[in-house]
């Protein structure tokens, strides 16, 4: 396929950055459909959701993008199961090692939860603070549970 590279015309080098935020350029104008948002994920459903976290894809907004993302997302989720056979098992088994992943991503949105709550956005509007007052509780919840989970998975009798 050498002769393809023949034909291929390189694209142009990107201008350089100003400081600050860059303008967005006239082709990357937002689309005229409305912006895609998360979805409410029923929790008996979670593994229609397998490969991104929600908290990722919110900046995807083009319901297009999102899309293409969602369903990359599941084909990855795929073949990462056709292959993960091959790979090493989890010295502790799928079971603790599964529950060590939920744990890492209750910390995620944890902290997720700390930042969007956090002294760095300054809210104004009543409804955002309330909801930010809620979001910062639930932040301390989820430390709290995810503290509990990791506790109990401490190390399997015999191990070091």
């Amino acid at each position: 396929m050498p002769e393809l590279v023949q034909e291929c015309t390189p694209a142009p080098a990107p201008p350089p950055v100003p400081p600050g935020l860059p303008p967005i350029p006239p082709e990357m104008d937002p689309p005229e459909a409305p912006p895609a948002i998360p979805p409410i994920i029923d929790p008996a459903r979670f593994e229609d959701y397998p490969a991104f976290r929600e908290t990722f894809l919110l900046f995807f907004t083009d319901p297009t993008a999102n899309a293409a993302m969602r369903a990359f997302g599941l084909l990855l989720h795929e073949l990462v199961l056709e292959f993960w056979g091959y790979w090493p098992s989890h010295p502790q088994g799928i079971f603790p090692a599964s529950l060590r992943a939920a744990v890492a991503d209750l910390r995620h949105v944890q902290g997720s939860l700390q930042e969007w709550t956090g002294p760095a956005f300054a809210l104004e509007d009543p409804f955002e603070i309330r909801l930010a007052r809620v979001g910062a509780e639930l932040a301390e919840e989820l430390g709290e549970l995810a503290d509990r989970l990791e506790t109990e998975l401490g190390t399997r009798p015999g191990e070091a």
